[in-house]
């Protein structure tokens, strides 16, 4: 028989109705607890990253310029090179390089490792002009001068005298090389000191080389012009197959002379020849067979032809003078020089353009100029009126040739358009430059 269970093992309805009613009470509690009050996320664990140092240069560069006074070896010292390096950089360059002659504006580049040991150095000291010092296979030092691209144009030059041809070509943006090269192509013909003026006009046709769009160098004036109100000269290069270049007019014709124009390229004259004039030192008016040409101290003196230094000295109150011998009787006399040439001695040949001193004022002199005068069979002559013999033309069996090879250069300069002024004519390397 099975027993009954009692009454007391049988929860009444009321406990359970009761215990209902508390679990919900608990259970709206907690919701409202995590509903107002959340708990904080949990946080994950990052793991943690060790600090690294930041990699080591792979080389070190120090770049440097020549300033004023420097050496190449001054110049790396102040960048705290080892004197050791110092000594070997130089050692290495000098066979290649004239280190005296350094000059402010060249650069140069040394590249290390990291812990200092030499890779490598550069200098420049031109566009061109540019030297390299590396470490062979072998460990040995390797110079050597490194080969530059090279581009060679045409480029035509033209302008108005405004004020003076150093003044026309500075506003073109020309360099003073080229005024003188210039004007040396007409230096028989014109004396630039006296004759140009306002409105004149001028044209060439000049090599220019550029390493990339870097100008660099000026090479030879093809075709050169002058026009005035009163004439037109035009001067051709040409080179004959017997001689060196030279220029010549479009008929063939020389623009050598036997003296040229002037003894100085560019200057003023501020005293000319005269019978009588008032001598600014000793007073009354006395004669001035000569031609005073103001210039600065220093100032280059050029022998008007081929001759014989005659005399050389100090002559009274002409100061340091040299007297030059030529053909057919002339002489010419350079006066109140402050020194002369290397060279020149008495009995010494000269040649045409040669530098025989430099304009002072030694003598009877107020400022630096020089006294130049011109003697034919011991007679004065007036030296800018004098007439001077024309060198040897073409001869009619050289025109065909002298056509042949100039006509390209004169064909562009009149074809082309005059808002283009510049032909590329080749590409070559620094080498073959310097061998032209």
């Amino acid at each position: 028989m099975i027993a009954e269970k009692s009454n007391r093992d049988i929860p009444s309805s009321k406990k359970i109705r009761s215990s209902l009613i508390l679990l919900a009470v608990l259970l709206g509690a907690v919701f409202v607890f995590i509903k107002f009050y959340p708990l904080p996320p949990l946080e994950k664990t990052q793991p943690v990253k060790t600090q690294e140092a930041p990699p080591l240069p792979r080389e070190r560069v120090i770049a440097g310029k020549i300033v004023k006074r420097d050496t190449l070896s001054s110049a790396l010292r102040s960048q705290n090179i080892s004197a050791e390096l110092v000594e070997f950089i130089c050692r290495q360059l000098k066979p290649l390089v004239n280190l005296r002659r350094v000059k402010p504006g060249d650069t140069f580049e040394v590249r290390l490792t990291a812990e200092g040991k030499f890779l490598g150095f550069s200098f420049q000291s031109s566009p061109i002009d540019v030297y390299q010092l590396s470490i062979g296979p072998s460990g040995e030092w390797v110079a050597k001068k490194l080969d530059i691209p090279v581009e060679k144009y045409w480029a035509r030059v033209s302008g108005e005298i405004t004020g003076s041809l150093f003044e026309a070509m500075d506003k073109l943006g020309e360099q003073d090389q080229l005024v003188l090269d210039f004007a040396e192509i007409f230096a028989w013909e014109i004396d630039f000191n006296t004759e140009p003026q306002l409105g004149d006009r001028f044209q060439m046709v000049v090599e220019k080389y550029y390493t990339g769009n870097t100008f660099f160098k000026y090479g030879r004036i093809l075709y050169g012009e002058y026009q005035s109100a009163s004439k037109k000269i035009q001067g051709i290069y040409h080179k004959t197959s017997a001689g060196p270049g030279d220029y010549y007019t479009p008929q063939g014709h020389s623009l050598r002379k036997g003296f040229l124009r002037s003894p100085l390229q560019f200057t003023r004259i501020t005293s000319g020849y005269s019978k009588s004039r008032k001598h600014p030192i000793l007073g009354g008016y006395r004669p001035h067979y000569g031609i005073d040409y103001a210039a600065p101290t220093g100032t280059p003196v050029l022998a008007i032809a081929d001759g014989t230094v005659a005399a050389c000295g100090w002559k009274g109150g002409y100061g340091k003078q040299v007297t030059l011998k030529h053909v057919k009787g002339y002489q010419s006399m350079y006066g109140h020089l402050s020194r002369f040439a290397p060279g020149i001695r008495i009995g010494k040949s000269v040649y045409q353009k040669q530098q025989i001193g430099y304009v002072g004022s030694t003598g009877l002199s107020t400022g630096p100029h020089l006294d130049f005068r011109l003697l034919k069979n011991g007679v004065f002559r007036n030296p800018l009126k004098e007439i001077s013999p024309r060198a040897s033309s073409l001869k009619k069996d050289q025109m065909n040739r002298f056509v042949e090879t100039t006509n390209p250069v004169v064909r562009w300069l009149q074809e082309t358009p005059p808002a283009i002024n510049y032909r590329k004519v080749a590409s070559l390397t620094s080498k073959e430059v310097e061998k032209q």
